[in-house]
């Protein structure tokens, strides 16, 4: 049979957004969030990408937190630096992966280490010399951290690192060094063969392995997907995937021909879709339902937000990351998190965290145009807040709006 005989199954937008959000984890909150919680999060969105902003809790945490409410962020510690159940990766950017995806970098860490690349999105490029001295005193001296290293930072720049430090991550984005654990949130590096378990799996995939894995990951992480998505979501530059968006589209065609996948034509939209063949039927149950009315905040380093077309056509909803633009270039906040109810992102909250007085500072407030609060999402509004407060450490919640919440 050739791919053109296969109809597409037509689906709505509804049930689209709806299986990405039960795909991404989003829903009731778990009884007792355990350490396997944690672990099955990670597992189930593939990448949870780690930033360094804490005007509220980190990123990492705070995307789990998402997903789980309540849990012991030195679970995710525990995970990462002791049991070796996840690592950190270039995978999205950053990220917490599950340890099984090593195998699937290795292409990408040797062909960063050709050149002696750090990868930070813009391959600056180090001394050799110096790499080879740093390489040499880990495996002399142990695990170190830049901070084991003489020399002086840069006085400005984004990634302004000493020279030890961008050595370092060369290494690490070669794959020769991982990292073994953090103090305080300073990395410390130790050889991969001290780091990596003897369990995992380190023969390199051949080329169509590497491909069919961050494909069918993709659509097991974000259910209804388009191939531009399979080359963002696990991005391009830090996996080197390597195909253009006519490839992956035939990649994907390909999946279905072999009934991994199931092609979707989504009402309204040109660009077809695709998502696991396992995942089909669930999507005609989510034509009629989904079931969840809570609210959840999300923070937009979390993958259920990475993307802004997939944002805008799935929820009508535009991504708004103004944490790099200037003040007076703002329209809400600093670190403003989008807000889920239900099936739908309806609106903008502008949290800070007041770390010494144990207070949550609420500076803004902004609803999508046509949301109209009720009591019901007050009421489920209300109990989140709470939550987010308790997550971060929080005893009092204080609003310091310049005027009533208004439509974005």
């Amino acid at each position: 049979m050739v791919v053109g005989m296969v109809s597409p199954l037509d689906v709505s937008v509804d049930a689209a957004r709806r299986l990405q959000l039960e795909k991404q984890g989003i829903g009731d909150s778990p009884k007792k969030a355990t350490k396997k919680k944690v672990e099955e999060t990670i597992g189930r969105l593939g990448c949870v990408q780690i930033d360094t902003i804490n005007v509220v809790e980190r990123a990492h945490y705070f995307t789990i937190w998402t997903r789980l409410g309540q849990y012991k962020k030195t679970d995710l510690h525990s995970l990462a630096y002791e049991d070796r159940r996840v690592f950190e990766g270039w995978g999205h950017a950053m990220c917490y992966m599950p340890m099984d995806h090593w195998r699937y970098l290795i292409t990408a860490n040797r062909e960063r280490a050709k050149s002696k690349v750090i990868h930070t999105g813009w391959f600056s490029r180090v001394d050799p010399a110096l790499v080879d001295s740093a390489l040499e005193r880990v495996r002399k001296e142990g695990p170190l951290g830049s901070g084991d290293f003489e020399g002086k930072k840069p006085s400005s720049g984004w990634w302004g690192w000493k020279p030890s430090k961008r050595a370092l991550e060369a290494l690490f984005s070669a794959g020769d060094l991982m990292v073994t654990r953090r103090d305080g949130f300073q990395r410390i590096y130790d050889l991969t063969e001290n780091v990596l378990p003897s369990w995992v799996d380190t023969s390199e995939p051949t080329e169509d392995e590497r491909n069919r894995f961050f494909a069918t990951r993709t659509l097991g992480s974000l259910g209804a997907t388009k191939a531009a998505d399979v080359k963002s979501y696990y991005h391009t530059w830090c996996v080197k995937l390597g195909l253009s968006t006519k490839q992956i589209q035939a990649l994907l065609d390909g999946l279905v021909e072999e009934g991994i996948a199931t092609r979707l034509s989504i009402k309204g939209l040109k660009t077809p879709y695709y998502c696991l063949a396992e995942d089909a039927p669930r999507l005609g149950e989510l034509e009629r339902d989904w079931g969840y009315g809570g609210v959840r905040f999300a923070n937009y380093f979390d993958s259920l937000l990475w993307h802004a077309d997939r944002l805008e056509a799935l929820f009508g909803f535009e991504r708004a990351l103004e944490v790099y633009l200037k003040p007076e270039q703002r329209r809400f906040g600093y670190f403003t998190t989008p807000i889920i109810y239900g099936d739908r992102l309806v609106g903008r909250l502008d949290p800070k965290l007041e770390r010494k007085e144990k207070k949550l500072i609420v500076r803004g407030l902004w609803y999508e145009d046509g949301f109209k609060p009720d009591e019901a999402y007050e009421n489920e509004f209300q109990k989140t807040l709470e939550d987010f407060a308790r997550f971060n450490g929080a005893e009092k919640i204080e609003w310091r709006l310049d005027k009533a919440p208004t439509s974005a």
